[in-house]
């Protein structure tokens, strides 16, 4: 008679796990974000530290107070040639040719004619479209969003627009001995900003 030996009882203990840190993928270097192992199994990200000269350039800072200021002052001629104070011309390359075509459209229909509105009793009355408020949103050192208000017939109306800096041809002097004050033709080439798109609400 054959003897059945019984097999090994089969152990219900587990091999030790060791779990270790995914390596790091990410590129390394400045501006990176990568991340290693600290202490047991703990990740850290790292993400670069701000500079202690972080803040805008100074050639930021000029431009956004250059399209301030031609933005007020381009805001202002617009509503004045709008409101038959200053004719089409004076707008000149401050201006897009086709806003041009846009504001002397709105000028032949009288699109923004209003009545005058009297004002104090004796006192002269008030005209009908005038600038209040201007914004501008740099997006790089040439160009920017421009938004604001302005008030027409009493009633408060909104604007917006978009300035470029655009290269444009002018005239200079004759730099040779002796040829001081002497125009030459349209060779120099300056960077001036312009209202490039407008639109009214």
């Amino acid at each position: 008679m054959q003897t059945l030996t019984s097999a090994p009882p089969v152990s219900t203990r587990t091999t030790r796990v060791r779990v270790l840190p995914a390596p790091t993928y990410e590129p390394a270097g400045p501006g990176a974000m990568g991340a290693g192992a600290v202490g047991s199994g703990t990740v850290r990200a790292v993400f670069p530290g701000p500079r202690p000269d972080a803040g805008p350039s100074r050639k930021t800072l000029t431009a956004a107070v250059e399209a301030r200021r031609f933005t007020v002052a381009t805001s202002r001629l617009l509503f004045e040639v709008i409101d038959r104070r200053r004719g089409i011309a004076h707008l000149g390359d401050s201006v897009s040719p086709s806003i041009v075509d846009q504001v002397a459209a709105l000028v032949r229909h009288d699109a923004f004619r209003v009545a005058e509105i009297a004002g104090a009793p004796g006192g002269p009355p008030a005209r009908g479209t005038v600038l209040q408020r201007v914004h501008v949103q740099l997006c790089d050192t040439s160009a920017a969003e421009v938004f604001g208000s302005y008030l027409s017939g009493g009633r408060v109306r909104a604007f917006a627009g978009r300035v470029e800096r655009k290269p444009r041809r002018v005239r200079g002097n004759d730099p040779r001995p002796g040829g001081a004050g002497a125009r030459t033709g349209l060779g120099q080439v300056e960077y001036r900003w312009q209202l490039v798109a407008l639109e009214f609400c």
